[in-house]
């Protein structure tokens, strides 16, 4: 029994297990819509057309935008960490970052070919190389933590405080994505799009 009780401490959150599985769904379930002949607007089209739009305005105004987008999500992740909606919101968080990627790289080559895959790939770098590990840190700790209160072990001072410190610390990492999504990817993107020639 105690060593069914501290599975969770010895064999941690299957994260990148769950990312994987929304990857797939993401990459699945367009071609099955698109078969359905529901390509009429497509997600990558929209997801275009917002960046654009977003990459025209003040660099300041467009710095908040992304800050209230991307840091509301960080921080009722890191809000749930201390409740038992930890425990769905990391396998939540870790399927939807999956399909959010898998449905983003389908819809792009389903709509304009293998140009839009790159085009696909350029929307999501370089920020993602730091949204990524941080949502599976942040998840892992989240489910972590509230797992603690699933087994009726109550919020210890100490241990909430240390959660604390090291959701915030990787939330540091987390600004930096966003930091890099506003001042990086449209130059990025940008230069992507005069290569391919899509539009």
């Amino acid at each position: 029994m105690r060593k069914h009780s501290d599975w969770h401490r010895t064999k941690g959150f299957p994260v990148q297990s769950l990312f994987m599985a929304g990857l797939v769904i993401g990459i699945v379930l367009p071609d099955i819509i698109w078969r359905m002949e529901w390509h009429q607007q497509t997600l990558s089209t929209m997801y275009l057309l917002r960046t654009f739009a977003a990459g025209s305005e003040d660099q300041t105004e467009y710095l908040l935008q992304v800050v209230k987008m991307r840091g509301s999500v960080y921080l009722l992740g890191m809000g749930c960490g201390i409740s038992v909606f930890g425990v769905p919101f990391a396998v939540a968080g870790s399927i939807y970052l999956g399909m959010k990627l898998g449905l983003l790289l389908t819809m792009s080559v389903l709509q304009f070919g293998l140009q839009g895959g790159l085009v696909g790939a350029g929307l999501l770098f370089p920020q993602y190389l730091f949204y990524i590990p941080s949502v599976f840190y942040l998840c892992d700790q989240s489910y972590r933590q509230s797992m603690k209160i699933w087994k009726n072990k109550g919020m210890i001072t100490g241990s909430v405080s240390r959660y604390f410190l090291q959701v915030i610390l990787c939330g540091i990492f987390y600004l930096l994505g966003m930091l890099t999504e506003v001042y990086c990817n449209p130059i990025v993107l940008e230069w992507l799009l005069e290569k391919v020639g899509i539009f």
